[in-house]
């Protein structure tokens, strides 16, 4: 009989290849078939831990989610203030910027397919987005920016996530490091201004 601690490695295996086949290739282009040879998992196995695709993108998201959650507590004890924690996500576009050029932002790129004909899925895909926007209106209210936190924060993720699609459509990761040097600077000026 297989282990549990053997089944659950087994699923996440699984759950890692799904992730990043769907960066990749995207959902909807990416079969169960893919997916089992993407994880070196046999279709059988594949059915035994999830019915559908869609049971698929779930765990993923859950599997990014909690990434994400342990990324973010990370830079709270690597960072001292809010502004260098700002200044670090700012950073999250630069540190894979290859991958971006290649295929646009994993969150952003799978919100969009999603959202043209599954709603229902991209429901749950936004999770993420929701994250970041929590925790970035945290650091611009630890900042000072009370006022104007959530407005700050909304400038901010769609600085980003415009710097990942124009630098995708254009295939310029130079465009990234300009936009990241801008993005450090307007972050800057914001702790002269609270």
């Amino acid at each position: 009989m297989v282990s549990r601690e053997k089944t659950e490695q087994v699923k996440q295996q699984i759950i890692e290849a799904a992730d990043q086949l769907f960066y990749q290739k995207g959902y909807n282009l990416s079969s169960f078939s893919d997916i089992a040879a993407a994880s070196k998992v046999p279709r059988g196995n594949l059915n035994y831990h999830f019915s559908t695709k869609s049971e698929v993108l779930v765990a993923v998201i859950r599997y990014r989610v909690s990434e994400m959650h342990k990324m973010l507590s990370n830079w709270e004890s690597e960072y001292n203030t809010p502004l260098e924690r700002l200044q670090r996500y700012a950073k999250i576009v630069s540190n894979v910027k290859k991958e971006v050029v290649h295929y646009g932002c994993p969150m952003g790129t799978l919100n969009s397919e999603l959202g043209k004909v599954q709603r229902e899925l991209q429901n749950v895909t936004k999770e993420q987005f929701e994250v970041f926007e929590q925790w970035i209106k945290k650091q611009f209210q630890l900042m000072g920016c009370n006022k104007n936190a959530a407005e700050l924060t909304i400038h901010l993720m769609v600085w980003t996530q415009g710097v990942a699609t124009m630098a995708y459509i254009h295939k310029d990761t130079r465009m990234i490091q300009r936009e990241a040097k801008s993005i450090a600077a307007w972050l800057e000026s914001l702790t002269s201004e609270s």
